[in-house]
Protein backbone atom coordinates (compact mmCIF):
# COMPACT_ATOMS: atom_id res chain seq x y z
CA UNK A 1 0.00 0.00 0.00
CA UNK A 2 1.11 3.55 -0.65
CA UNK A 3 -0.28 7.02 -0.08
CA UNK A 4 -2.02 8.58 -3.09
CA UNK A 5 -1.60 12.34 -3.53
CA UNK A 6 -4.22 14.44 -5.26
CA UNK A 7 -2.37 16.14 -8.11
CA UNK A 8 -5.08 18.43 -9.46
CA UNK A 9 -6.01 17.55 -13.35
CA UNK A 10 -4.19 14.30 -13.93
CA UNK A 11 -5.68 11.27 -15.54
CA UNK A 12 -6.75 8.99 -12.70
CA UNK A 13 -4.11 6.38 -13.33
CA UNK A 14 -1.31 8.65 -12.18
CA UNK A 15 -1.90 10.55 -8.97
CA UNK A 16 -5.44 11.54 -8.95
CA UNK A 17 -6.72 14.85 -9.49
CA UNK A 18 -2.93 18.68 -10.57
CA UNK A 19 -5.80 20.87 -11.97
CA UNK A 20 -4.88 22.38 -15.26
CA UNK A 21 -5.72 26.00 -15.62
CA UNK A 22 -5.18 28.88 -17.95
CA UNK A 23 -6.59 29.89 -21.32
CA UNK A 24 -10.21 29.35 -22.20
CA UNK A 25 -11.82 30.81 -19.09
CA UNK A 26 -14.00 33.39 -20.86
CA UNK A 27 -17.69 32.61 -20.48
CA UNK A 28 -19.48 32.00 -23.76
CA UNK A 29 -22.01 34.71 -24.41
CA UNK A 30 -24.56 32.30 -25.80
CA UNK A 31 -27.81 30.83 -24.59
CA UNK A 32 -27.23 27.10 -24.30
CA UNK A 33 -30.06 24.60 -23.95
CA UNK A 34 -29.26 21.30 -22.30
CA UNK A 35 -31.37 18.21 -21.70
CA UNK A 36 -32.93 17.20 -18.44
CA UNK A 37 -31.35 14.61 -16.19
CA UNK A 38 -30.25 11.37 -17.76
CA UNK A 39 -33.27 9.21 -18.35
CA UNK A 40 -35.65 12.13 -18.76
CA UNK A 41 -35.59 11.70 -22.53
CA UNK A 42 -35.53 8.80 -24.95
CA UNK A 43 -31.92 7.61 -25.11
CA UNK A 44 -30.80 5.74 -28.19
CA UNK A 45 -28.98 2.43 -27.68
CA UNK A 46 -25.27 2.88 -26.99
CA UNK A 47 -24.34 1.37 -30.36
CA UNK A 48 -26.33 4.11 -32.12
CA UNK A 49 -23.85 6.81 -31.13
CA UNK A 50 -20.11 6.23 -31.37
CA UNK A 51 -19.40 8.84 -28.67
CA UNK A 52 -20.85 6.64 -25.90
CA UNK A 53 -18.03 4.94 -24.02
CA UNK A 54 -15.38 7.25 -25.48
CA UNK A 55 -13.08 9.40 -23.36
CA UNK A 56 -13.06 13.15 -23.86
CA UNK A 57 -10.48 15.75 -22.88
CA UNK A 58 -11.77 19.08 -21.53
CA UNK A 59 -10.28 22.07 -23.37
CA UNK A 60 -11.86 24.91 -21.38
CA UNK A 61 -11.04 25.48 -17.74
CA UNK A 62 -14.17 25.74 -15.65
CA UNK A 63 -16.39 24.06 -18.26
CA UNK A 64 -19.68 23.59 -16.38
CA UNK A 65 -21.46 20.28 -15.89
CA UNK A 66 -25.16 20.98 -15.58
CA UNK A 67 -28.61 19.70 -14.91
CA UNK A 68 -31.78 21.73 -15.54
CA UNK A 69 -31.70 22.91 -11.95
CA UNK A 70 -28.08 23.80 -11.35
CA UNK A 71 -24.45 23.70 -12.34
CA UNK A 72 -23.40 20.61 -10.40
CA UNK A 73 -19.67 20.79 -11.04
CA UNK A 74 -16.99 22.30 -13.23
CA UNK A 75 -14.13 20.67 -15.09
CA UNK A 76 -10.44 21.42 -15.15
CA UNK A 77 -8.64 22.11 -18.38
CA UNK A 78 -7.19 18.73 -19.31
CA UNK A 79 -9.59 16.68 -17.20
CA UNK A 80 -10.64 13.38 -18.79
CA UNK A 81 -14.12 11.87 -18.65
CA UNK A 82 -15.90 8.87 -20.14
CA UNK A 83 -19.16 9.60 -21.95
CA UNK A 84 -22.12 7.58 -20.63
CA UNK A 85 -24.97 9.05 -22.69
CA UNK A 86 -25.40 11.65 -25.41
CA UNK A 87 -28.17 14.02 -26.46
CA UNK A 88 -27.24 16.21 -29.39
CA UNK A 89 -24.18 18.24 -28.36
CA UNK A 90 -24.51 17.27 -24.70
CA UNK A 91 -22.48 14.51 -23.07
CA UNK A 92 -23.62 12.87 -19.83
CA UNK A 93 -20.71 12.43 -17.41
CA UNK A 94 -21.88 9.84 -14.91
CA UNK A 95 -19.16 10.41 -12.32
CA UNK A 96 -20.11 14.10 -12.06
CA UNK A 97 -23.85 13.68 -12.52
CA UNK A 98 -24.09 16.42 -15.13
CA UNK A 99 -24.13 17.33 -18.81
CA UNK A 100 -20.98 18.64 -20.49
CA UNK A 101 -21.11 20.63 -23.72
CA UNK A 102 -19.30 18.70 -26.44
CA UNK A 103 -17.72 21.82 -27.92
CA UNK A 104 -15.73 22.28 -24.72
CA UNK A 105 -14.05 18.90 -25.27
CA UNK A 106 -12.10 16.90 -27.84
CA UNK A 107 -11.94 13.13 -28.11
CA UNK A 108 -9.05 11.91 -25.98
CA UNK A 109 -7.70 9.48 -28.56
CA UNK A 110 -7.45 12.13 -31.28
CA UNK A 111 -6.74 15.14 -29.07
CA UNK A 112 -3.11 15.67 -30.06
CA UNK A 113 -3.89 15.52 -33.78
CA UNK A 114 -6.97 17.75 -33.47
CA UNK A 115 -5.14 20.41 -31.47
CA UNK A 116 -2.10 20.19 -33.76
CA UNK A 117 -4.38 21.29 -36.60
CA UNK A 118 -5.31 24.36 -34.57
CA UNK A 119 -1.65 25.18 -34.00
CA UNK A 120 -0.96 24.88 -37.73
CA UNK A 121 -3.93 27.06 -38.64
CA UNK A 122 -3.46 29.57 -35.83
CA UNK A 123 -0.16 29.31 -33.88
CA UNK A 124 -1.37 31.32 -30.90
CA UNK A 125 -0.25 31.04 -27.28
CA UNK A 126 -3.64 29.51 -26.44
CA UNK A 127 -3.41 26.79 -29.09
CA UNK A 128 0.13 25.83 -28.09
CA UNK A 129 -1.10 25.65 -24.51
CA UNK A 130 -4.05 23.43 -25.45
CA UNK A 131 -1.87 21.05 -27.45
CA UNK A 132 0.53 20.94 -24.51
CA UNK A 133 -2.39 19.92 -22.28
CA UNK A 134 -3.26 17.09 -24.69
CA UNK A 135 0.36 15.94 -24.78
CA UNK A 136 0.47 16.05 -21.00
CA UNK A 137 -2.69 13.93 -20.79
CA UNK A 138 -1.00 11.38 -23.07
CA UNK A 139 2.13 11.51 -20.87
CA UNK A 140 4.35 12.90 -23.63
CA UNK A 141 6.05 15.18 -21.16
CA UNK A 142 8.97 16.52 -23.20
CA UNK A 143 6.75 17.51 -26.11
CA UNK A 144 4.26 19.04 -23.67
CA UNK A 145 7.02 21.14 -22.09
CA UNK A 146 8.11 22.34 -25.54
CA UNK A 147 4.55 23.52 -26.27
CA UNK A 148 4.21 25.21 -22.88
CA UNK A 149 7.56 26.93 -23.50
CA UNK A 150 6.28 28.30 -26.82
CA UNK A 151 2.99 29.36 -25.25
CA UNK A 152 4.86 31.19 -22.50
CA UNK A 153 7.20 32.81 -25.03
CA UNK A 154 4.13 34.30 -26.68
CA UNK A 155 2.30 35.04 -23.42
CA UNK A 156 4.80 35.12 -20.51
CA UNK A 157 2.31 35.95 -17.77
CA UNK A 158 -0.03 33.00 -18.25
CA UNK A 159 -0.15 31.34 -14.85
CA UNK A 160 -2.02 28.32 -16.22
CA UNK A 161 0.74 27.48 -18.68
CA UNK A 162 3.32 27.81 -15.90
CA UNK A 163 1.25 25.48 -13.71
CA UNK A 164 0.91 22.92 -16.49
CA UNK A 165 4.62 23.04 -17.32
CA UNK A 166 5.23 22.49 -13.62
CA UNK A 167 3.01 19.41 -13.77
CA UNK A 168 5.01 18.02 -16.67
CA UNK A 169 8.25 18.54 -14.72
CA UNK A 170 6.65 16.96 -11.64
CA UNK A 171 5.57 13.86 -13.52
CA UNK A 172 9.09 13.42 -14.92
CA UNK A 173 10.53 13.66 -11.42
CA UNK A 174 11.93 17.14 -12.01
CA UNK A 175 10.72 18.48 -8.69
CA UNK A 176 12.95 21.59 -8.40
CA UNK A 177 11.82 22.74 -11.87
CA UNK A 178 8.21 22.01 -10.92
CA UNK A 179 8.54 24.07 -7.73
CA UNK A 180 10.01 26.95 -9.74
CA UNK A 181 7.09 26.89 -12.19
CA UNK A 182 4.43 26.64 -9.48
CA UNK A 183 6.13 29.50 -7.62
CA UNK A 184 6.05 31.68 -10.75
CA UNK A 185 2.38 30.83 -11.24
CA UNK A 186 1.67 31.85 -7.64
CA UNK A 187 3.49 35.14 -8.14
CA UNK A 188 0.84 35.92 -10.77
CA UNK A 189 -2.14 34.37 -8.93
CA UNK A 190 -1.15 34.17 -5.24
CA UNK A 191 -4.54 32.95 -4.03
CA UNK A 192 -4.95 30.09 -6.50
CA UNK A 193 -5.49 27.02 -4.33
CA UNK A 194 -4.68 24.64 -7.17
CA UNK A 195 -1.19 26.06 -7.60
CA UNK A 196 -0.66 25.98 -3.83
CA UNK A 197 -1.73 22.34 -3.80
CA UNK A 198 0.54 21.40 -6.66
CA UNK A 199 3.60 23.11 -5.18
CA UNK A 200 2.89 21.34 -1.90
CA UNK A 201 3.05 18.00 -3.72
CA UNK A 202 6.46 18.86 -5.15
CA UNK A 203 7.59 19.86 -1.67
CA UNK A 204 6.37 16.48 -0.36
CA UNK A 205 8.46 14.67 -2.98
CA UNK A 206 11.55 16.61 -1.86
CA UNK A 207 10.79 15.95 1.84
CA UNK A 208 10.20 19.66 2.53
CA UNK A 209 7.23 18.89 4.72
CA UNK A 210 7.03 22.19 6.58
CA UNK A 211 6.79 24.06 3.27
CA UNK A 212 4.22 21.59 1.96
CA UNK A 213 2.17 22.01 5.12
CA UNK A 214 2.34 25.81 4.84
CA UNK A 215 1.03 25.74 1.26
CA UNK A 216 -1.81 23.37 2.13
CA UNK A 217 -2.75 25.41 5.21
CA UNK A 218 -2.92 28.50 2.97
CA UNK A 219 -5.07 26.67 0.42
CA UNK A 220 -7.46 25.39 3.08
CA UNK A 221 -7.74 28.82 4.65
CA UNK A 222 -8.86 30.13 1.25
CA UNK A 223 -11.18 27.17 0.53
CA UNK A 224 -11.97 25.19 3.72
CA UNK A 225 -14.03 22.62 1.79
CA UNK A 226 -11.12 21.63 -0.46
CA UNK A 227 -11.21 17.83 -0.33
CA UNK A 228 -7.99 17.31 -2.28
CA UNK A 229 -6.17 19.77 -0.03
CA UNK A 230 -7.38 17.89 3.04
CA UNK A 231 -6.26 14.59 1.51
CA UNK A 232 -2.81 15.97 0.77
CA UNK A 233 -2.42 17.58 4.18
CA UNK A 234 -3.29 14.19 5.63
CA UNK A 235 -0.40 12.73 3.65
CA UNK A 236 1.97 15.34 5.10
CA UNK A 237 0.80 14.49 8.61
CA UNK A 238 1.28 10.79 7.87
CA UNK A 239 4.85 11.46 6.70
CA UNK A 240 5.40 13.40 9.94
CA UNK A 241 4.13 10.37 11.92
CA UNK A 242 1.05 12.31 13.08
CA UNK A 243 -1.43 9.53 12.45
CA UNK A 244 -4.37 11.01 14.36
CA UNK A 245 -4.14 14.27 12.42
CA UNK A 246 -3.80 12.34 9.17
CA UNK A 247 -6.91 10.25 9.87
CA UNK A 248 -8.83 13.40 10.81
CA UNK A 249 -7.97 15.06 7.48
CA UNK A 250 -8.82 11.99 5.41
CA UNK A 251 -12.11 11.74 7.30
CA UNK A 252 -12.96 15.40 6.61
CA UNK A 253 -12.17 14.89 2.92
CA UNK A 254 -14.57 11.93 2.89
CA UNK A 255 -17.32 13.98 4.52
CA UNK A 256 -17.03 16.38 1.60
CA UNK A 257 -16.84 13.57 -0.95
CA UNK A 258 -17.93 10.14 0.36
CA UNK A 259 -16.78 8.53 -2.91
CA UNK A 260 -13.25 9.92 -2.72
CA UNK A 261 -11.44 6.63 -3.30
CA UNK A 262 -7.94 7.98 -2.72
CA UNK A 263 -8.90 9.39 0.68
CA UNK A 264 -10.36 6.00 1.62
CA UNK A 265 -7.13 4.30 0.54
CA UNK A 266 -5.01 6.80 2.40
CA UNK A 267 -7.06 6.49 5.58
CA UNK A 268 -6.77 2.71 5.29
CA UNK A 269 -2.98 3.12 5.04
CA UNK A 270 -2.99 5.23 8.22
CA UNK A 271 -5.21 2.72 10.02
CA UNK A 272 -2.95 -0.15 8.96
CA UNK A 273 0.15 1.65 10.19
CA UNK A 274 -1.51 2.19 13.58
CA UNK A 275 -2.74 -1.41 13.87
CA UNK A 276 -6.43 -0.58 13.31
CA UNK A 277 -6.75 -3.39 10.77
CA UNK A 278 -10.52 -3.76 10.97
CA UNK A 279 -10.96 -0.11 10.00
CA UNK A 280 -8.40 -0.46 7.22
CA UNK A 281 -10.21 -3.45 5.74
CA UNK A 282 -13.55 -1.61 5.91
CA UNK A 283 -12.16 1.42 4.06
CA UNK A 284 -10.60 -0.68 1.33
CA UNK A 285 -13.76 -2.77 0.91
CA UNK A 286 -15.66 0.50 0.38
CA UNK A 287 -13.05 1.77 -2.08
CA UNK A 288 -13.29 -1.43 -4.15
CA UNK A 289 -17.07 -1.15 -4.18
CA UNK A 290 -16.90 2.45 -5.44
CA UNK A 291 -14.16 1.86 -8.02
CA UNK A 292 -14.11 -1.80 -9.07
CA UNK A 293 -12.43 -1.16 -12.43
CA UNK A 294 -9.31 0.56 -11.11
CA UNK A 295 -6.58 -1.60 -9.69
CA UNK A 296 -5.27 0.40 -6.72
CA UNK A 297 -7.92 -0.33 -4.10
CA UNK A 298 -8.27 -3.95 -5.22
CA UNK A 299 -4.52 -4.41 -4.97
CA UNK A 300 -4.27 -2.73 -1.56
CA UNK A 301 -7.06 -4.87 -0.12
CA UNK A 302 -5.41 -8.01 -1.49
CA UNK A 303 -2.12 -6.98 0.09
CA UNK A 304 -3.68 -6.40 3.49
CA UNK A 305 -5.62 -9.68 3.44
CA UNK A 306 -2.44 -11.56 2.46
CA UNK A 307 0.15 -9.92 4.71
CA UNK A 308 -1.63 -8.53 7.78
CA UNK A 309 0.41 -9.27 10.92
CA UNK A 310 -2.82 -10.04 12.77
CA UNK A 311 -3.97 -13.46 11.61
CA UNK A 312 -7.62 -12.64 12.31
CA UNK A 313 -7.68 -10.44 9.23
CA UNK A 314 -5.77 -12.63 6.78
CA UNK A 315 -7.96 -14.27 4.14
CA UNK A 316 -5.69 -16.25 1.79
CA UNK A 317 -8.36 -17.33 -0.69
CA UNK A 318 -9.91 -13.87 -1.09
CA UNK A 319 -6.49 -12.21 -1.17
CA UNK A 320 -5.47 -14.41 -4.10
CA UNK A 321 -8.73 -13.71 -5.93
CA UNK A 322 -8.29 -9.95 -5.53
CA UNK A 323 -4.59 -10.05 -6.42
CA UNK A 324 -5.37 -11.84 -9.69
CA UNK A 325 -8.10 -9.31 -10.44
CA UNK A 326 -5.66 -6.42 -9.90
CA UNK A 327 -3.12 -8.10 -12.20
CA UNK A 328 -5.75 -8.57 -14.88
CA UNK A 329 -6.69 -4.90 -14.65
CA UNK A 330 -3.04 -4.00 -15.32
CA UNK A 331 -2.36 -6.78 -17.90
CA UNK A 332 0.21 -8.31 -15.50
CA UNK A 333 2.55 -5.38 -16.23
CA UNK A 334 2.44 -3.41 -12.96
CA UNK A 335 5.19 -4.31 -10.47
CA UNK A 336 3.09 -3.53 -7.40
CA UNK A 337 0.27 -5.89 -8.40
CA UNK A 338 2.77 -8.64 -9.24
CA UNK A 339 4.34 -8.25 -5.81
CA UNK A 340 0.89 -8.55 -4.23
CA UNK A 341 0.13 -11.64 -6.31
CA UNK A 342 3.37 -13.21 -5.08
CA UNK A 343 2.45 -12.43 -1.46
CA UNK A 344 -1.04 -13.91 -1.90
CA UNK A 345 0.33 -17.07 -3.52
CA UNK A 346 2.83 -17.45 -0.68
CA UNK A 347 0.04 -17.05 1.86
CA UNK A 348 -1.71 -19.94 0.07
CA UNK A 349 1.54 -21.99 0.28
CA UNK A 350 2.07 -21.88 -3.50
CA UNK A 351 5.71 -20.90 -3.13
CA UNK A 352 7.02 -21.99 -6.54
CA UNK A 353 4.55 -19.84 -8.45
CA UNK A 354 4.94 -17.06 -5.88
CA UNK A 355 8.69 -17.01 -6.52
CA UNK A 356 8.13 -16.60 -10.25
CA UNK A 357 5.87 -13.57 -9.81
CA UNK A 358 8.04 -12.06 -7.08
CA UNK A 359 11.01 -12.18 -9.46
CA UNK A 360 8.92 -10.53 -12.19
CA UNK A 361 7.91 -7.80 -9.74
CA UNK A 362 11.57 -7.11 -8.88
CA UNK A 363 12.46 -6.93 -12.57
CA UNK A 364 9.68 -4.42 -13.36
CA UNK A 365 10.03 -2.32 -10.20
CA UNK A 366 11.55 1.18 -10.09
CA UNK A 367 15.00 1.49 -8.56
CA UNK A 368 13.77 2.96 -5.28
CA UNK A 369 11.51 -0.08 -4.66
CA UNK A 370 13.91 -2.79 -5.70
CA UNK A 371 15.57 -3.49 -2.36
CA UNK A 372 12.21 -3.89 -0.62
CA UNK A 373 10.85 -6.21 -3.31
CA UNK A 374 14.07 -8.22 -3.36
CA UNK A 375 13.48 -8.80 0.35
CA UNK A 376 10.01 -10.16 -0.46
CA UNK A 377 11.50 -12.50 -3.06
CA UNK A 378 14.09 -13.82 -0.62
CA UNK A 379 11.41 -14.57 1.97
CA UNK A 380 9.30 -16.46 -0.55
CA UNK A 381 12.27 -18.48 -1.86
CA UNK A 382 12.95 -19.44 1.76
CA UNK A 383 9.37 -20.71 2.07
CA UNK A 384 8.18 -17.86 4.27
CA UNK A 385 5.12 -15.62 4.02
CA UNK A 386 5.31 -11.83 3.96
CA UNK A 387 4.14 -9.85 6.99
CA UNK A 388 3.84 -6.07 6.76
Amino acid sequence: MKLVKAVLGLEPSAMRTIATHGFGQVLLLQVLLWPAVAGAFQVAPAAADPRVGKRVLVIRHGAPLRTPDATVSSAWLGEIFTVSLVNGEWLWIQEKGGWLWEQETVLYDGAIEELAKRVTTSPTAENYHLRGVALLAHREFRRAIADFNESLRKSPKNAGALNNRGKAHYLQGGYPAAIADFTQALAIEPTNVLYLNNRALAYIETAQFSLALADLQSALKLVPEFAEGLNNRGIVYQRLQKTDEAVADFTEALKLNPKYVDALGNRAFAYRRSGAYQNAVADLEQAVKISPLTYEATNDLAWLLATCPDGRYRQPERALQLAKAACELTQYQQWNTLDTLAAALAESNQFAEASRWAAAAVEKSPEKERVRLQGHLELIVAGKQIRE
